[in-house]
């Protein structure tokens, strides 16, 4: 015996027919898509922001080399000013101890006397100045004279007609004449012998 088909609503609910919008699922994977868009664009916009930043300083770096060089010469500390060099000291005036007996000499002529045969004779103009305290005894005859080759003569008892004569000098006191020694002789140095014995004090003929 056969089943007779179940008119609808009888036994089993009805169901809705599959009309409407899409699925939630499908809803879901429309702002997956959409986030990604947006995400995407915001990653351009920050390279191009990256990209305009290193321009920029690549270019404020780009500077001409005259620039550059007289930023360079700028940055380099100009050197102190040299020291002024320290003034020369004068020198010191050199302090010359008196001599207790001064001499000079100097070439003069010859002037013979009756006790002279001939001219073969040198004289030399001395003076003696006394600077000591105590008298001194000047004669003719306490004179040396020393020629170039280092050879000494005595003086001649009987000089020339201006030779000095024997006398005392005291303190300040001077005296001035000739010495004779025998021959034509280069003198370039005289000697005198305090009071003949004494101390000897020397000069170069001028």
């Amino acid at each position: 015996m056969s089943t007779p088909p179940q008119q609808p609503g009888f036994g089993h609910p009805q169901q809705s027919p599959q009309w409407g919008p899409p699925p939630p699922q499908k809803q879901r994977n429309g702002w997956k898509i959409a986030t990604f868009v947006l995400g995407g664009l915001f990653f351009v916009s920050c390279t191009a922001n990256v990209v305009n930043s290193s321009d920029r300083d690549e270019s404020a770096d780009a500077k001409p080399k005259a620039t550059q060089s007289a930023e360079a010469k700028a940055a380099v500390p100009t050197s102190a000013p040299a020291a002024k060099p320290k003034a020369a000291e004068k020198p010191k005036p050199e302090v010359t101890e008196e001599l207790p007996v001064t001499i000079t000499a100097a070439k003069a002529p010859f002037k013979k006397t009756v006790f002279h045969d001939s001219d073969n004779y040198t004289s030399l103009k001395v003076t003696v100045t006394n600077n000591t305290d105590e008298k001194i005894s000047v004669n003719p005859l306490y004179f040396e004279v020393k020629d170039a080759d280092g050879v000494k003569y005595t003086t001649e008892v009987f000089g020339g007609e201006t030779d000095l004569r024997a006398v005392d000098l005291f303190k300040g006191e001077k005296a001035s004449g000739t010495i004779t020694v025998k021959g034509k002789v280069d003198a370039v140095k005289v000697y005198y012998r305090k009071d003949g014995f004494g101390t000897s004090y020397s000069a170069p003929v001028k």
